[in-house]
């Protein structure tokens, strides 16, 4: 009896270890989790982003235009994972350092165009660049006595720039940099470059 008792404790004592055996090596052989998020499972379609930075002027303007801080909107649609058509409205403050008598002068400039961006993604990064066309308008003639305005506050302008997003987890959600080379054709010396932080948001 004692014999028998003892043979049902080591039999169960066996299966017991060989379940456990199994389960760990189940555990084992579990996948582990990819490292970054699928692309393709990023948000794709309508997105909205809106960005704050700085304008500085170059050349002849940024002798009589001090840089300022910026704030930006664009508007868009994910045609393809590689191409994207946006609508970008930009304004930024600026003082005016003109010759006297005006003095203490400021003046805003706005920007409104339509782009392109062409993407790049790399796991959670993407690569872009971006060029377009549109208007920018001065909110007043203070630099026509600096010979950059002359009487026309309105300029056909062209822009075109590159930068960098980052993608979060959230398959909505991405932040990046970029920069903008802005050319006012209608304006002497009128080249900008504006760069901004963003956070944007895709349906």
């Amino acid at each position: 009896m004692i014999r028998l008792r003892l043979a049902l404790l080591l039999a169960l004592g066996m299966t017991m270890v060989s379940t456990a055996r199994e389960a760990a090596a189940q555990v084992i052989a579990e996948p582990a989790p990819p490292p970054f998020p699928d692309p393709k499972k990023f948000a794709k379609g309508p997105f909205a982003s809106g960005e704050l930075g700085a304008v500085v002027f170059l050349g002849k303007a940024g002798r009589y235009a001090d840089p300022g801080v910026a704030f930006g909107v664009r508007l868009g649609y994910d045609l393809f994972r590689w191409l994207d058509v946006q609508v970008h409205v930009l304004g930024e403050s600026s003082n005016a350092a003109t010759p006297p008598p005006q003095l203490g002068q400021s003046f805003q400039t706005y920007l409104y165009a339509g782009e392109v961006r062409l993407k790049l993604q790399i796991h959670r990064f993407q690569l872009f660049a971006e060029g377009g066309a549109g208007l920018a308008q001065l909110s007043s003639n203070v630099l026509d006595q600096a010979g950059i305005t002359h009487g026309s506050r309105f300029s056909v302008a062209v822009v075109g720039g590159a930068g960098l997003d980052y993608h979060t987890l959230n398959r909505h959600f991405s932040v990046g940099l970029g920069a903008d080379y802005v050319w006012m054709s209608q304006f002497t010396g009128g080249h900008a470059l504006s760069l901004a932080a963003y956070l944007r948001y895709t349906r």
